[in-house]
């Protein structure tokens, strides 16, 4: 009962943001007429003709989806560097830890060198790809 008060203002915090949401999208903006008017006046203060500055959109448009393609391609890559550097880390890892623990633990010593090797390989693997 002592938060009330606390509750009471974010609950009516809530909904001052909801009613402020809600009449920002619905009003109407008095500054996309300047934008038409600026867009429209744009190739004529620049010295280029209508095709010529679509053609620059559209070239600019094909270099963005291109650098975007090529960042993906590169967190693919990463990602299975990062796996295959798991996988040969925790293989290894395994094999080392259960060589190096005592008589009654090679289990354990298997386990504990699994997860530190597949967590160490993952990050070397990694470290490599840059994006």
């Amino acid at each position: 009962m002592r938060n009330v008060g606390l509750l009471t203002a974010g609950i009516l915090g809530a909904v001052a943001l909801t009613a402020g949401i809600g009449f920002a999208m619905n009003s109407p903006r008095s500054d996309d007429a300047r934008v038409e008017i600026a867009s429209s006046e744009a190739p004529k203060a620049a010295g280029m003709t209508e095709d010529e500055m679509n053609a620059r959109i559209a070239d600019e448009r094909a270099a963005a989806e291109a650098r975007a393609q090529a960042k993906i391609e590169c967190e693919k890559a990463r990602q299975d560097a990062s796996n295959q550097g798991a996988v040969v880390g925790g293989v290894a890892g395994a094999v080392i830890g259960s060589n190096v623990a005592g008589n009654g633990a090679k289990s354990e010593g298997g386990v504990i060198g699994a997860i530190a090797g597949a967590t160490v390989g993952r990050d070397v693997a990694k470290k490599d790809h840059r994006c």
